[in-house]
Formats: C-alpha cells, sequence, structure tokens
C-alpha cells in the first residue's frame, strides 16, 4: 500500500469502518445509515456522485460551486481503488467486503480508463488474491461479487492487457479450491452476459465476441468433466464438498448454455420456444456418444436438490437449436432424450420432488417445442414417449395444489403435440397417430375433471385455481389448441361436461341444496367452451366444428338461463363470480370470432343456433348479449369484476364503425337509451366508480350519435333526465346542496355528464350538447367548485370543465365569426379564478394535501393548458375590449403555482405533467406576450424547471426544457426587436438565475447520459448565447478536476461542442449546436470519457480549451 495511511491524522481506524460499514447497510435508523453513508463516501469515493446536483443545492443567488470532499491522500481513481482494496484485504467482516466491493465496483465501471496499465494490472492482482485468500469463508453471494467485481476488471482491459485474457486460464487450472474455482468461473460467465449501461454496449460486445469464441466453451468443458468426476459419488453418502462441487458444476453449465450467443440480450421473461443459438465449434463437446448419458445417469445417481439440476441442464440441451445437429445426429439426439424422458416418466423416480417435477414438464415442453419428433415418429422411441407423457398428464394434472406452474408446460407439449397432427393419420400405429388421437380428448377430459375437484377442494383450503383469471385463460388457450386439433373428438368431451354438470345443477337447484361450489366447478367447462369458439380460425373451419361450435355456445346460453333464474328466485346463496366471468369470456368469444366487426353471417353457427335456442342471425345473438350485459349491471355491484367487464364488453361493441350501427338497431339499446339512468342499474349508484361510468355513458353516446344526424328529438329524449335532474339541482340554494344527501347525485350528474361527453367527436354532435349545457346549466359546474367544503365535489366539477373545453378531434373548431370559443373560455376561467381564490385564501391544516389542495390546481393547470392548446378561441383579442378573463386565468395560474413548493409540485406526478404542460403553453412564443410575468413568478418557474430535470418521466424533464427555451428564445428575441421590455429586463436583472441554470444544464449534458440530449440542447444554446464567457470558463473548470489521462480527448470534443457555431440565436445555429452535442455525446461514448465529479483533491492546472489547437498543445499544456 503506497497511500502511507499511517502517517495521516484524519486516517480512521478499521473498526471504524467496519462499524460504519455495519451501519450504512444493516442500520434500520434512516439518520445513522445516511450518516455512515457520508463518512464512506469521503474515505471511498467513487467520483460519481450527486453529478446532476453540483450546483443545485445552494439555490440562485448563492454563487457557490459544489465540489465533493474526499480523504487528503486520495488524489484520484486510482488511489480511491488502492485503498478500497486495501480495506477489502484487511478487513474480516462481511458488511465491509460487501459496501466496499459495491463502491469498487462502481469506481471501475466509470473511472478504470483513468489508470494506467500498471494500476489497472495492480487492481485486477489484488482482487485475484482477496479471493483465493479468503473465498472459501466468504458467503457465496460476496465470492460472487468480488468475482463480477474481477470480471469487470478482465473486461475493460482485455484488449490492452494480455495477461487479462489469462485470468480465466488461471482458474481453469486451478485444482486446490475446485468449488471456489467453479463459483468464479459462474460469475465470470454472468458478469460477461449482463448488458452493461448503454454507453458500454459497443465495447462490452466486442469482448463478448471475444470471451464466448475464446474462452466459453474450455469453462463449459470444465464444468462438464466437474460434474463427470464428482457424478459416481453423488449419492447420499457424499460429503458436502462433493455435492456443492457437483451443484457449482452443473449451475456453471447451465449458465454457459444460457449464454446471449448472439447478441440480442434477451429479457428475463421464459420464451419455451426460444432456441439456444450455440456456436457449431461447440459440437465435438456436446455431439460425442453418451453425452447425454452423463446427465441421465447422474439424475438417477443423485439426490434432491442437485437431481433438479440436472434436469435444468436437459432443458437448456433440449432447447439447443435443429440446426445444430446434422441429420443423423440429430436422430441419434432425438432418441436418447426421448428414451431417458420416457424411462424417468414410467421408473418415477425422483418425481416426488416438487422441483425435479417442474422441471421435467418444463423439458418435455420444451423439446417438443424445439424438435418436432418427425425423425423419430416411425420409430418405438416416438410411440413410448407418447404414452409415457400421456400416463404421466393424467397424473400431473391431478396435482395443481402441489405444483400450480407445472400445468402450463404439460399442456404446452400436447399442443405442439396437435398442432402437428393430421386427423388423416388417427388410426396409423406406424407414426402412433393412434397414441395421439386417444390422448388428446384424455387430455382434455383430464384437465376440466381436475380443475373441478381442484376447485372443489379449494372451497376448504381458500387457494382455488379461478383465483388467477390470466392463468385460467392461458391454460384453456392451451387446451383450446389441443381441441382444434381433433375438435371431431374433443369438442363432444367438453360438451358432454359442461351437459353433465349442467344437469347436476339444474336438479340441484330444484331440490333447493347449495350450489355454491357447482356453481365454480361450472366455470371450468365454460371457460373451455369460450377458448374452443375463440380458437377458430375461419379458413381451417369446416362447417361440422361450426355446428358443434354453435352447440355448445346454445350449451352456455341455456346454462345462463339457469344461473339467471337462480339469482332472481331469492335463493340465499350469494351469486358466484367466477361462473359470472366465464359465461362473459363465452360471449365475447362468440362475438369475436362469428359476428365481429363487419357482422358477417355463418350460416352453419346460426342454423345449429336456431334449432337449439332460437336465434336466427347475428342481430339476435347481439340482442343476447346486450341482454346479458344490462342483467350484469342490475344484479352486480359495482366494485365487482363483472361489471368492470360487462362494460368493457359494451364499450368494445360500440366502438366499431359497424358494430355501433348494428347494436344501434337492436330493440334493447333502444329502451336503454330511453332509461340509461334507470335506478335499477346498482353501478350507477355508486359514486367512485368513474371508469365504469365513462364507458358506460361513453358508448351510449356513440349509440345516440351513431347517426349522421340523429334527430333532435331523440337527443332531447336521452338528456331528458339530466335536465330533471339539474334543474332540480340549480333550483336549491347552497347549503341544500352541500347536504349529505344531496351530495353524491350531484357528483354522479356530473361524472356521468364527463363520460358522455368524452365520446362525442364531431362539432355537430358536440353543439347540441353545447346548446344544452350553456349558458343556464353550466352554473352548476361554478356553483359545485364553489363548494369548498367538499373536494370531491370540487374536483367532479373541474374534471367535467376539463372534458368540456377539451378539442378533441377538433370538435370546438367554430366557424370564425360565433362566439362560442369565447364563451366556453369565459365559464372555464370563471371555473379557475373561482377555485384558485379558494385554495390561494386557505388558511387552516388539510389532512391530505394532494387530493385537497394538488388534485384540483392539477386539474385548472390542465383545464388552462386545453383552452390555450386547443386554438379555438383568439385570446389576443380579449385584452383589447376589456375582457378580464383571460388575465383571471393566467395570473391565477401562475399565483397558484408560487403557492407550493417547487418540490411538491414535482414529487406529485400528475401535478408536475399538469404544471410543465400549461407553461410550455402559456410560455410559447405565440402567447408569451399575453403572460404579465413578475420576478417572484420567474424564479418559482425556473427552480421548477430546474427541479423538473430529474423527474422520472422523460417527457416532463423535456417539458421543462421546452419552457426554458421559450421563455429565453423570447428575451433574446425581444431584446434584438426592441419588444417584450419587460421580459427582457426581467431576464436581465436576474442573470444569477440563467447562469445557474447553464451550470445545471452543462452538468447534466456533461456528466450525464440522457435520453432526451436534444431537449436540453435547445434551452443550452440559448444560455450559451446569454453567458458565452461562463460556459467556456466553466467547462474549462470541469476539465480541470479531471486526471491528466482523460483531458486531452475530453479538450478535443469540448472544442468541436463550443466552436460548432456561433453563438448567435437563429435556428441554423440551434439546430448546428444540437447536432454538434450529438455528435460529443457519440465521441464520449466511444473514447469512454466518463467525467468525474470535482473533488477537494482532484483540482488541477487551469485550462483554457478555446487556445488549443491541437493535442500536443494541449498535453505540452498539461505537462507543465
Amino acid at each position: 500500500m503506497n497511500l502511507n495511511l499511517e502517517n495521516d491524522v484524519s486516517q480512521p481506524t478499521l473498526e471504524q469502518l467496519d462499524s460504519w460499514s455495519e451501519q450504512a447497510l444493516g442500520s434500520a435508523s434512516s439518520e445513522i445509515r445516511e450518516e455512515a453513508e457520508r463518512r464512506l463516501r469521503y474515505y471511498f469515493p467513487t467520483f460519481s456522485e450527486t453529478q446532476a446536483e453540483l450546483t443545485g443545492a445552494y439555490g440562485f443567488s448563492s454563487g457557490q460551486e459544489r465540489v465533493m470532499a474526499v480523504f487528503p491522500t486520495i488524489k484520484g481513481p486510482a488511489d480511491a481503488a488502492q485503498l478500497m482494496t486495501w480495506f477489502l484485504h484487511q478487513s474480516s467482516k462481511v458488511f465491509s467486503q460487501t459496501y466496499v466491493v459495491r463502491r469498487l465496483r462502481t469506481l471501475i465501471l466509470n473511472h478504470l480508463g483513468v489508470m494506467n496499465d500498471e494500476q489497472k494490472a495492480a487492481l485486477r492482482t489484488s482482487l485475484l488474491e482477496a479471493i483465493r485468500e479468503k473465498g472459501e469463508a466468504m458467503p457465496a453471494f460476496l465470492v460472487n461479487d468480488i468475482t463480477r467485481t474481477l470480471a469487470l476488471v478482465v473486461m475493460f482491459t482485455w484488449f490492452d492487457l494480455s495477461e487479462s485474457r489469462e485470468v480465466i486460464d488461471q482458474v481453469l487450472e486451478g485444482s486446490e479450491h475446485r468449488v471456489l474455482a467453479l463459483q468464479m468461473l459462474r460469475a465470470f460467465v454472468e458478469e460477461f452476459n449482463r448488458e452493461l449501461p448503454a454507453r458500454y454496449i459497443a465495447r462490452q460486445r466486442r469482448v463478448v465476441v471475444a470471451f464466448r469464441d475464446k474462452q466459453l466453451k474450455s469453462i463449459f468443458t470444465h464444468a462438464l468433466e466437474a460434474m463427470r468426476a464428482a457424478t459416481p459419488a453423488a449419492g447420499s453418502e457424499a460429503t458436502a464438498e462433493q455435492r456443492q462441487a457437483l451443484s457449482q458444476a452443473l449451475l456453471l453449465q447451465r449458465d454457459c448454455l444460457g449464454f446471449d450467443f448472439i447478441g440480442l440480450a434477451p429479457d428475463e421473461a421464459s420464451d419455451d420456444a426460444v432456441a439456444i443459438q450455440i456456436p457449431s465449434p461447440w459440437k465435438d463437446v456436446i455431439q460425442v456418444d453418451g453425452f447425454l448419458d452423463a446427465y441421465f445417469d447422474g439424475y438417477t445417481r443423485s439426490t434432491p436438490p442437485i437431481t433438479s439440476q440436472f434436469i435444468e441442464v436437459l432443458v437448456q440441451i433440449a432447447s439447443i437449436r435443429r440446426s445444430f445437429y446434422m441429420e443423423p445426429v440429430r436422430i441419434a439426439f432425438v432418441r436418447r432424450m426421448s428414451r431417458g424422458i420416457a424411462d424417468i416418466l414410467n421408473s418415477a423416480i425422483g418425481l416426488d420432488d416438487v422441483d425435479n417435477y417442474h422441471h421435467l414438464c418444463r423439458l418435455l415442453a420444451r423439446f417438443r417445442c424445439i424438435h418436432t419428433l418427425v425423425e423419430i415418429e416411425d420409430a418405438s422411441e416416438y410411440r413410448d414417449l407418447l404414452r409415457a407423457v400421456a400416463a404421466f398428464t393424467m397424473t400431473g394434472l391431478t396435482l395443481w395444489e402441489w405444483s400450480p406452474n407445472s400445468i402450463p408446460p404439460l399442456l404446452t407439449f400436447w399442443a405442439k403435440v396437435a398442432a402437428t397432427h393430421d386427423v388423416r393419420d388417427d388410426e396409423n400405429s406406424a407414426v402412433a397417430g393412434d397414441v395421439i388421437s386417444e390422448a388428446l380428448p384424455q387430455v382434455v377430459r383430464e384437465f376440466l375433471r381436475a380443475m373441478v375437484t381442484a376447485t372443489a377442494r379449494a372451497t376448504d383450503s381458500g387457494d382455488s385455481p379461478l383465483d388467477n383469471i390470466d392463468a385460467v385463460l392461458e391454460n384453456v388457450g392451451s387446451l383450446a389448441s389441443i381441441g382444434r386439433a381433433a375438435y371431431e373428438r374433443c369438442a363432444p368431451v367438453v360438451l358432454e361436461t359442461l351437459r353433465e354438470m349442467a344437469a347436476e345443477y339444474q336438479e340441484m337447484l330444484r331440490a333447493g341444496r347449495d350450489v355454491t361450489v357447482i356453481e365454480q366447478q361450472l366455470a371450468w367447462p365454460v371457460y373451455a367452451v369460450a377458448a374452443c369458439i375463440g380458437a377458430r380460425q375461419p379458413y381451417r373451419s369446416l362447417p361440422d366444428d361450426d355446428r358443434r361450435d354453435g352447440e355448445m355456445f346454445a350449451t352456455v346460453l341455456e346454462l345462463d338461463r339457469l344461473v339467471q333464474q337462480r339469482m332472481q328466485s331469492g335463493i340465499a346463496a350469494p351469486p358466484c363470480e367466477p361462473l359470472e366471468l366465464a359465461l362473459l369470456q363465452a360471449h365475447v368469444a362468440f362475438r369475436t370470432s362469428f359476428i365481429g366487426e363487419g357482422g358477417h353471417k355463418v350460416t352453419a353457427v346460426f342454423s345449429q343456433l336456431s334449432s337449439m335456442v332460437g336465434l336466427q342471425d347475428s342481430s339476435s345473438v347481439l340482442d343476447l348479449i346486450l341482454q346479458k350485459v344490462l342483467f350484469n349491471l342490475r344484479t352486480w355491484p359495482a366494485q365487482s369484476m363483472v361489471v368492470q367487464k360487462s362494460l368493457q364488453l359494451f364499450s368494445d361493441m360500440t366502438a366499431g364503425y359497424v358494430s355501433v350501427r348494428q347494436v344501434a338497431k337492436l330493440d334493447t339499446i333502444k329502451l336503454l337509451l330511453a332509461n340509461h339512468s334507470s335506478e335499477q342499474l346498482q353501478f350507477l349508484q355508486a359514486i367512485d366508480e368513474y371508469k365504469q361510468r365513462a364507458l358506460y355513458y361513453g358508448g351510449l353516446a356513440r349509440v345516440l350519435f351513431a347517426a349522421e344526424t340523429p334527430p333532435p328529438s331523440q337527443v332531447a329524449e336521452f338528456m331528458h333526465p339530466w335536465s330533471i335532474t339539474v334543474d332540480e339541482l340549480l333550483s336549491m340554494s347552497d347549503e341544500q346542496l352541500a347536504q349529505d344527501a344531496v351530495r353524491p347525485n350531484l357528483i354522479r350528474t356530473l361524472r356521468d355528464l364527463r363520460g358522455f361527453i368524452s365520446a362525442i367527436s364531431s362539432k355537430s354532435n358536440f353543439m347540441r350538447v353545447f346548446e344544452w349545457l350553456m349558458p343556464r346549466r353550466i352554473e352548476l359546474v361554478h356553483r359545485a367548485v364553489r363548494m369548498h367544503s367538499d373536494s370531491h365535489v370540487q374536483i367532479a366539477a373541474l374534471k367535467f370543465m376539463a372534458e368540456f373545453v377539451y378539442n378533441r378531434t377538433q370538435r370546438l373548431n367554430f366557424d370564425v365569426s360565433s362566439a362560442n370559443g369565447i364563451l366556453i373560455f369565459r365559464e372555464a376561467s370563471q371555473a379557475i379564478w373561482t377555485y384558485g381564490r379558494l385554495v390561494l385564501e386557505a388558511r387552516g391544516p388539510v389532512r391530505n394535501v394532494y387530493k385537497e389542495r394538488y388534485k384540483g390546481v392539477a386539474v385548472c393547470f390542465n383545464i388552462l393548458t386545453r383552452l390555450v392548446a386547443g386554438k379555438y378561441v383568439a385570446i389576443g383579442v380579449m385584452p383589447l375590449y376589456g375582457d378580464v378573463a383571460l388575465e383571471r386565468a393566467y395570473h391565477t395560474a401562475l399565483e397558484l403555482l408560487r403557492q407550493f413548493p417547487v418540490a411538491d409540485v414535482i414529487a406529485y406526478p400528475k401535478l408536475g405533467k399538469a404544471a410543465t404542460s400549461m407553461l410550455e403553453v402559456l410560455l410559447a412564443k405565440n402567447n408569451i406576450e399575453l403572460v404579465q410575468l413578475n420576478e417572484p413568478s420567474y424564479e418559482q418557474i425556473m427552480r421548477l424547471c430546474v427541479e423538473a430535470f430529474d423527474h422520472a418521466e422523460t417527457a416532463v424533464s423535456s417539458g421543462a426544457c421546452s419552457v426554458i427555451d421559450g421563455l429565453l428564445t423570447a428575451a433574446i428575441e425581444g431584446a434584438d426587436t426592441g419588444h417584450l421590455s419587460k421580459l427582457v429586463e426581467l431576464v436581465r436583472s436576474r442573470p444569477d438565475i440563467t447562469q445557474h441554470l447553464l451550470k445545471t444544464m452543462l452538468n447534466i449534458v456533461l456528466f450525464e447520459d440522457r435520453p432526451n440530449d436534444w431537449s436540453f440542447s435547445r434551452p443550452l444554446f440559448c444560455l450559451m448565447v446569454l453567458h458565452q464567457e461562463l460556459a467556456l470558463q466553466y467547462t474549462s473548470q470541469i476539465v480541470q478536476y479531471q486526471p491528466p489521462e482523460r483531458q486531452e480527448d475530453l479538450i478535443a470534443a469540448l472544442k468541436d461542442l463550443l466552436a460548432s457555431t456561433e453563438l448567435v440565436l437563429n435556428t441554423a445555429n440551434r439546430d448546428s449546436f444540437t447536432q454538434a452535442l450529438t455528435h460529443y455525446r457519440r465521441q464520449v461514448t466511444a473514447k469512454n470519457l466518463v467525467l468525474m465529479v470535482p473533488s477537494s483533491q482532484t483540482l488541477g492546472a487551469p485550462v483554457d480549451i478555446m487556445k488549443y489547437d491541437n493535442a500536443q498543445d494541449a498535453s505540452e499544456a498539461m505537462a507543465e
């Protein structure tokens, strides 16, 4: 150690560092953790902290620069790395080692490039020695962390230091610590297969390709040899070290086979259809005699959990691409794999372990997905495999409670078998057609029987297979794929199951017995019917298949009739939600497959429906579906999933151009339009389910306005219930409106109107609502806004106003001579002003600041944004004739913005997004002249924008950039042309604000890699136009803090950026600067120029970027 810590008076003791590390990672107190972190950062800096906060914490006018304090002995990343590795060697505490390794990893990731070759080699050697010295005593996760950090050093020095490429060879050759070596190799494979941040991707891919081609095969071979050596002693008598070695060897093989061989970096979602693209040079390792024997033999010899690891590796081997094998080799491989799987299934070895069982199911699915097995369909192995899997499936389907995640891969296996099975081979025993034709209906029958039984047992345990709807739909979808492949055999199985259970259900109803359990069980055959109908492919479906669909759907309708009769009969048992959802799914599937958007008639299915339930055509079925929806809305509570799915079905039925016109002709919908606010619809009585009301009234609006010009009498009749309600509410006093008995009706009315208006897309239809509402009934909205004692009413009124002023699909583009736009603006401005006054004048404490303050303010911001961005109001002329609506709206919005802390505005996502969107519109070039900015508002807006730079949503930070760009562009152009004198003077009077913005944006652009660099480049150019000297001075200062090894490339990149264009504001120069910034980003990425945060020990000699003509001058200056 060359840092000479012994002579430094501020040097902490090893015990102190250990104590702080334990506090930083293990303390329950956030204050203690933060203090410990602060102390440890001082001694173990990564030069990457607080990059965007270099100037952000001190305010606009402090003039302070933020410099990170570090331990005096540390002059750069190399010293920091040396101190960290010293601590790693000296400490024996797990907390300390864990903390310092994580810090070291961050340092290496960002700043390894500034170290010289000797320092890099020393760091690599130190990490390797730490593992060798302490690895066996360390927990596995810590060995993994240190090795991954070592792998990072090896990766970044792969092409620079030949010794780095030899590290893996050293691990492979070491024989004294076999288990540790396997752990290290696993960590190397994991790290090389892990995707690094975007700026390292190109370099990482080059190294990963070299690693894949030169090292990965050797690592896999080493793991294979270790497995073969450990397998003979893998039984229950094996020592812990032998079992651990075998386990690590298998896990290493799994990781090697799961390597990203083609560089696509797939996500972690498992897809059983993805083939492993293993390279051809691996053939001499895998395509050898007895390769698979070692795994099947190891499985039979070992005990859990190692047995499941053997199968996991087999799953990976089965996933190797088919083209990896030539045909003779592939046939031998498929035959051996089939024989090995069949032997396990027939002997049932190890299948009492849930992990073995699950991974074997995965093996079946993956094996059949990758290999069609046509190579061996005439061999005995194929027939034996199918018989063994069929018997295994019949048992496995009954084990849902034991391993619920194993059923999908089992069904996937049979779905793949069914997809390639030709029904003409049903009796062809030469290709196992008889086995398949016999197995497919058995799988369908046993699945339904098993799920019905599991559902009955779940009534006691409470864990039902019907609880996870997504899993249910996935499983019955696979079942439908199986059934559709042999529909003549499988459809009767589903129908028979449904009829038997429906008959039992009917008998239980007659006897007055409890039907709670059987109703839940009935959901399974109904879901199966829905999946089979939904899986219909028109170009492959035969008339007989359509008749079977019609017969099954008719049976479902008969069951639905029984369920509805039971619910209306007053039987004490509560309605069954899973069964109702299944019935809805069947209706959705039939409409999708046989009616669709075009409403085409399929003769075969409707002839069957006509003979069984009297449904003649698609219109009669649509009417029946609509009646089903209305029945659910009348009988189910608003919070139930049944109501949500029913309303979604209704919305889908009215969404299409053709389908909405079909629905509009139905008698049921005409009756509903005349009684849309009926008290019989339970969900309409709730006030908290706006989305449901929006779906309902949005669908009714589309139906009402389905015709080009609906008769005025029809529209008036539809609006009549609302007319009565609104007029009645308007006749009440404010005290009466605030009563608890009236309040729900007021909220429901406002939300219903909002949902209705949201679906109107044409100007002519919107005008009918406009004329109904204006000028008298709009007063209800203003009275609701004034109800300061109830924020729910206020929010409902404001959100209605936000929808009313929204120029959706240009529905508010009035004629030039129309005053409607002005009238709408006045009403909206009045609502904003009223609510704003109430908020600004409120002094009392609030229980929920968001719901009672910020939520309404966010809606007000949205109203103003939509008013200005809609461009249907000539707001520029309003001040000319003394209209105060514009001034009131703008003034109130800015006052509200000033009222709240900037941190709060950004902390609430909806409020922050609404605020930046509003400012972006208000301060746009064509509107800024109308905004009377004063100094407090100007400062608050800029503070808000600075805070928004770090918002989680890119759209918010981009909006903040747009706000600054629009405001500064107007000020600069105003100074040149003599316009906007107040704005120009305001910007000039506060140079501290623009200087702070310049430094903050330079920090972001230079220190961080943002996806919206384009957005930041626009205001940054304006700031550089305002402060040319400061921009050059500040960038030069940043260069001063960088290590000499990095300054030359950084100066060249910054010089290209700063000299890219003339600092005069026009479109051409702005675009040139944006292109230069993109070029700068490419340069720093290519050269891995990750800048160091300025620290107290890294300040170098002054640098003037623009004076260097070439790299030689820069080198000479740095040497001086």
